[in-house]
């Protein structure tokens, strides 16, 4: 019987295509463990089935290794590792484990163990801890996509489950809620979130499951009464003076809007005595921001385009739009485009990525950027009422001087100085 080593030894290059490449075989001894490192949790069940290998002398894949000062650091294989530790406390004798030397940098080694096809599959919590790893480091997320193999919208996703708190998290971590359920309950309810899935939970429990469905979770209105109120609003006249309607599909539009709120939770809007609808919501940029929310803003400006002042007709869609979902409007219908239009201006005006491009453009040291970072983006979310995007807060800075950077007393004078001096006019464009 032939082997491989005897047809590449004998190969005619013209004729076979075989390269070797090495691996070695190493005593347990020789292996160790960084804590925390491994992305994956230790899974008992998995470790076992490797002692089960061990035992019955299957072949186990190579670990993937690291040499350091202090051994051979395990990079990928953990659970190989555990699982001959236990086949030796079961009696059986395992000498050595074959292993290889990972390439390349930290980022690809964080990127080995998140796409590794020999390791159990990674549960959401855990992925998002290694593309949170990857950003530690500067990574974008269209890079980390890139470099683990899945769509932006899936590094997207698992960054924002990191950000649900503590007590979703708890939950997804024992298997009560999944991870998409908890991003939408965060989504829906912000930091009432995890109350809401407590309170939940404990109906579904009471009803005999042991999980909360998306469904128990965030129940949907019905699609019909959603389709009716669409044409009972298409009978309303609108105009910047309010609107009018017949009794008849007034009084059942009302119907179909108190049912939505009893059902969902969402309060009436209060109006105090003396007041009107329209004096109540607001219709300057700035105003709607400051007091309803950048998501708000975002749909008015998805809508009828990015302008300082909006109509009452104009606001009073956008605040309809936002109080019912962003993503997933029942009440009114969106255009697909317009949605996605207004996702993505809530994100470029929520999200510091650009910031933090700004700063790793500005500083190479590793320890320098993450200090200034977390100093201008501090400062920014002070003078959100002021600034409500990064592009603004860094054109702002331009008419700061950079010695006022150093110190975050310093950095707060010469922003709001620079606010000030240009409150007359707003924010230099």
């Amino acid at each position: 019987m032939t082997s491989l080593s005897v047809v590449h030894k004998n190969r005619d290059e013209s004729a076979t295509d075989i390269v070797p490449r090495k691996t070695y075989f190493a005593g347990l001894k020789e292996f160790y463990v960084e804590p925390g490192y491994n992305v994956r949790d230790i899974d008992q069940a998995h470790v076992e089935e490797f002692r089960d290998a061990f035992i019955l002398g299957e072949e186990v894949p190579a670990l993937v290794v690291q040499v350091t000062e202090q051994g051979l650091k395990i990079i990928d294989g953990h659970h190989r590792y555990y699982g001959a530790l236990l086949a030796i406390e079961a009696g059986h004798e395992v000498a050595r484990l074959e292993c290889k030397d990972a390439k390349g940098s930290e980022a690809d080694r964080i990127a080995l163990m998140v796409t590794s096809s020999q390791g159990r599959a990674l549960l959401p919590l855990e992925r998002a801890g290694a593309y949170q790893r990857l950003m530690n480091q500067g990574w974008t997320e269209a890079e980390i996509a890139k470099k683990v193999k899945r769509s932006v919208a899936d590094i997207e996703h698992h960054l924002q489950l990191l950000e649900v708190g503590d007590t979703l998290i708890g939950m997804v971590r024992s298997g009560e809620v999944a991870a998409t359920t908890a991003v939408s309950l965060s989504r829906e309810h912000g930091t009432k979130a995890g109350a809401v899935a407590e309170e939940k939970m404990a109906e579904a429990k009471a009803a005999g499951k042991k999980k909360l469905t998306k469904a128990a979770a965030i129940p949907q209105f019905n699609a019909g009464k959603a389709r009716r109120l669409v044409e009972l609003m298409a009978a309303f006249e609108f105009s910047d003076d309010g609107y009018k309607a017949p009794d008849e599909i007034y009084l059942e539009a009302m119907g179909i809007l108190a049912e939505y709120r009893e059902k969902h939770g969402v309060p009436a809007p209060t109006i105090t005595e003396g007041e009107t609808l329209e004096t109540k919501l607001p219709l300057l940029k700035e105003d709607i921001i400051s007091q309803s929310g950048v998501t708000t803003w975002a749909c008015a400006a998805a809508a009828f385009g990015d302008k300082a002042e909006f109509t009452f007709s104009e606001s009073k869609y956008a605040h309809t739009w936002a109080s019912d979902s962003l993503e997933n409007p029942q009440v009114v219908v969106i255009q697909a485009e317009t949605i996605h239009k207004a996702v993505e201006l809530v994100a470029a005006n929520t999200s510091t990525d650009g910031l933090r491009t700004w700063v790793n453009e500005r500083y190479s040291d590793k320890l320098t950027r993450e200090e200034m970072f977390e100093r201008f983006s501090q400062v920014f979310q002070e003078n959100r009422k002021d600034v409500s995007t990064v592009p603004e807060f860094l054109k702002l800075l331009e008419y700061t001087l950079s010695a006022t950077w150093q110190n975050i007393r310093t950095l707060r004078a010469a922003v709001k100085s620079a606010i000030n001096e240009f409150n007359a006019a707003g924010v230099p464009q």
